[in-house]
């Protein structure tokens, strides 16, 4: 077992020792020809120009022939000054005294591959001998470092723990967390990821779509596979083709204006409140679809009585609505109207239910189209995430599988702060209790909870608890500098993988070869994994005697294709039509034409407007049907008396998460060297600040520092800051200092959506903000830590 060094050892080391921060060249092969070499990332397929080992321009593919600027900005992804270079540990860690309060403000120590695995192996083994496999947090989930089918570090991560004993688990995601546990209530399925109404029934049928909080020309820029802008052509075809668009949103967002869909600004939190103003109007006029109601759903009764007021005493009016979400009544019914008129399909993705009581959002807007009929029609419905692309039919190659965990313990994914701090602790969940188990150790591959976690004070107060910290990086992030051991990890573009044009369809299947050896001394997470199995005794099991090259083959044979492996990875990617019969696909038509035959897999094999399992739980904050909770904090709360702003943390058109926020394409959007914060003209006056002033924004759970933009696209009282800006404390080490790079979280709350779902409600925050003026620390979320070189 590794005992650490002595602390006199250490300083005689260091007494010899250089210091750096680090930056470097990268490593060139002797060939100096230049080579083209397909690859595929979430940003899209790409060509990679090499000469002498060097990664110094890319093209898109031709295949696909479009670009942005995220995937420009790879061809500065490999070779950054904050690249880590070699294995490291925490100083005072490595002398083997736990000084969890030192994380993030203190110099590491590099050390050899041997000295580093034998650390991580001796901690892993401590963790599971004094606390059991359930004290082990996985903190890899969610997929997003990598478009592969076999180097997904999360997979890789599970498969080895689980080989190892287990770990405790997340369930659910960020996302939308409350979506995928009330939509099976309703629907009996997951029916935010499943396929939808087929474009070309779309483009042929529908008169209107509503974007309800929706904003697809920014969001679908990426794909959790490899993307390949089919989706967001097709947004323009359907302009082209006449259909009008209609925006509900507190943005006025880049898809609305680029389709120039009207307008309808909504106060952030209150969506739900405006759709049953809809739904009181369509029952009150007797305008709703009696027909489809009888026939397809189940528990409209109990709903009824509560739009019409028999159950609470208020009747869910457009006036009511108005009160609260600030549409006025007569744009709620011109809008209803509409809906009814024309062949409306009503789409929506995530950030309308990363609200409190975000679960009601979606039933509500089931229901709603339910009242107005056009579920399963052609031109009509709903569309509860954005599943247009059908399949080709070709079997998909296998992903490498994460394998059994023997462990049973699972939270929430959003609970993880709160986990931290309250072990024991038991909450609901879904129908379910769980319990909180007491976590002695983290260990991330690629992820960084630091950006997509909310409360980032609550999480750092957490991780104070916490014994060890091991991370497999690329950069010197914000999660890296604050672990204690840090495993330095290849890019994609330094190990090969297979890919997908993954979302929701397989049109292609892409060679994502080895573009450059590794830098400095990275090594990949399949490696890693592999020789810290070896030293647990299961190598055999984990690598089943195969090499990471030999995954990538084993992944494309097990589609059983007719085109051999050789000849594809020499081409670099198969393309496949779409069947025409798909062309016709159109969502719940089967169930519409014969609920008997198709019935739905929910308990009434209808959609459940009251669902009687839903309210079994007995949950006041998730009622049988959907219901309007008023919000702790939104814009009609008491709390906006002190807080007078709405922060929106939405997703970053620049990047992926936090990924790209170290890179050079920042430059295109940051404001003094900082995240942008939106404001309205309005706001601005009111605070006397104007475009390009610092300001600082604050509550209760922290503060940030962000630069000022000052657009009319966004409503008064509500400020933007896009998430995934990397946390950079102003002191370092300081629970609660200000964050001088803007990070959203800093802000967010981790209060639940409900006991239902236990989901990320980052969208309910309220914010003050305030002009800075004079001299204002310097951002220093890309800067490195210091490192002491040893020979260990």
């Amino acid at each position: 077992m590794f005992k650490g060094i002595s602390r006199r050892d250490l300083l005689k080391l260091m007494a010899t020792a250089t210091v750096y921060a680090g930056s470097g060249a990268a490593v060139a092969s002797a060939a100096e020809e230049e080579e083209l070499i397909t690859h595929a990332t979430h940003f899209g397929p790409l060509e990679a120009y090499v000469k002498g080992g060097k990664f110094y321009k890319l093209r898109p593919h031709p295949m696909v022939g479009k670009t942005t600027e995220m995937l420009d900005s790879l061809v500065e992804y490999v070779n950054t000054p904050n690249r880590i270079k070699n294995p490291c540990v925490r100083k005072s860690f490595l002398e083997g005294r736990n000084e969890p309060h030192r994380r993030g403000a203190e110099e590491f120590v590099d050390v050899s591959w041997e000295t580093a695995l034998d650390l991580v192996a001796a901690k892993l083994e401590d963790a599971k001998r004094f606390g059991g496999s359930e004290s082990i947090f996985r903190s890899s989930f969610a997929g997003w470092a990598t478009s592969g089918t076999i180097n997904r570090p999360n997979i890789l991560q599970g498969r080895f723990l689980g080989l190892f004993g287990g770990f405790t688990d997340t369930v659910g995601d960020y996302s939308a967390g409350a979506a995928r546990q009330i939509i099976p209530h309703i629907m009996g399925g997951l029916e935010i990821y499943s396929r939808k109404t087929a474009y070309e029934v779309i483009r042929s049928n529908t008169k209107t779509i509503v974007l309800w909080g929706m904003d697809p020309l920014k969001n679908f820029r990426i794909d959790y596979g490899v993307y390949d802008h089919k989706k967001t052509d097709w947004y323009y075809d359907l302009k082209h083709a006449g259909i009008n668009f209609v925006c509900i949103d507190p943005v006025y967002n880049d898809t609305a204006r680029e389709l120039g869909a009207e307008w309808t600004p909504i106060r952030p939190s209150t969506d739900t409140a405006m759709i049953l103003g809809i739904c009181g109007y369509l029952y009150k006029t007797g305008k709703y679809s009696k027909k489809f109601i009888n026939k397809y759903t189940v528990g409209f009764d109990m709903f009824k009585d509560y739009i019409t007021g028999k159950t609470d005493g208020i009747e869910k009016t457009p006036e009511w609505a108005e009160r609260i979400c600030g549409v006025s009544a007569s744009k709620i019914v011109s809008l209803t109207e509409l809906m009814l008129k024309d062949d409306t399909l009503i789409s929506t993705l995530y950030g309308a239910q990363r609200h409190e009581y975000g679960e009601q959002f979606h039933w509500c807007l089931v229901v709603m189209a339910c009242m107005l009929g056009h579920i399963g029609t052609p031109g009509g419905g709903i569309h509860l995430g954005a599943g247009w692309l059908a399949s080709s039919g070709e079997k998909m190659p296998r992903r490498l599988s994460q394998g059994r965990n023997p462990a049973r313990a699972v939270i929430p994914a959003s609970r993880l702060g709160e986990m931290l701090l309250n072990p024991g602790r038991t909450i609901d969940f879904n129908g379910s209790k769980l319990t909180y188990p007491n976590i002695n150790l983290i260990y991330c591959s690629g992820a960084n909870a630091l950006s997509h976690h909310q409360d980032t004070n609550q999480l750092l107060r957490g991780i104070r608890r916490i014994d060890t910290m091991i991370t497999h990086e690329i950069y010197w992030n914000p999660w890296a500098k604050i672990s204690d051991i840090v495993l330095l990890a290849t890019t994609t573009f330094e190990k090969n993988d297979i890919g997908l044009s993954y979302e929701y369809n397989i049109r292609y299947i892409w060679a994502m070869k080895q573009v450059v050896k590794p830098l400095h001394n990275a090594k990949s997470d399949y490696w890693i994994y592999s020789q810290l199995a070896k030293k647990l005794g299961f190598e055999e099991e984990f690598t089943q005697g195969r090499s990471n090259m030999d995954w990538v083959r084993w992944s494309y044979e097990s589609a059983k294709l007719d085109t051999p492996f050789e000849e594809f990875w020499e081409k670099g990617f198969l393309k496949f039509d779409k069947p025409e019969k798909d062309k016709e696909f159109v969502y719940l038509q089967d169930y519409i034409e014969n609920p008997k035959n198709n019935p739905l897999f929910t308990p009434s094999g209808k959609i459940e407007i009251y669902s009687e399992k839903v309210a079994s739980f007995g949950y006041k904050d998730c009622k049988g049907h959907p219901v309007w909770f008023e919000p702790k904090e939104w814009l009609g709360s008491t709390r906006a008396q002190k807080n007078k702003f709405h922060l929106l943390s939405i997703h970053s058109k620049h990047r992926l998460h936090s990924q790209l926020d170290n890179l050079p394409i920042k430059d295109l959007y940051k404001v003094n060297g900082r995240e942008p914060v939106t404001l309205n003209p309005r706001d601005a006056e009111e605070l006397g600040v104007k475009e390009g002033d610092n300001v600082e924004i604050f509550n209760l759970r922290g503060a940030i520092i962000c630069g000022v933009v000052i657009s009319e696209n966004i409503m008064p009282k509500v400020a933007r800051v896009d998430e995934g800006a990397w946390y950079a404390p102003e002191n370092p080490g300081e629970i609660g200092t200000r964050c001088l790079n803007g990070n959203a979280n800093v802000l967010t709350s981790s209060r639940p959506t409900s006991k239902l779902a236990q989901a990320c409600a980052a969208h309910s925050c309220l914010v003050s903000i305030r002009k800075l003026d004079g001299e204002v620390k310097s951002n220093t979320a890309y800067d490195n830590p210091k490192i002491i070189t040893s020979k260990l």
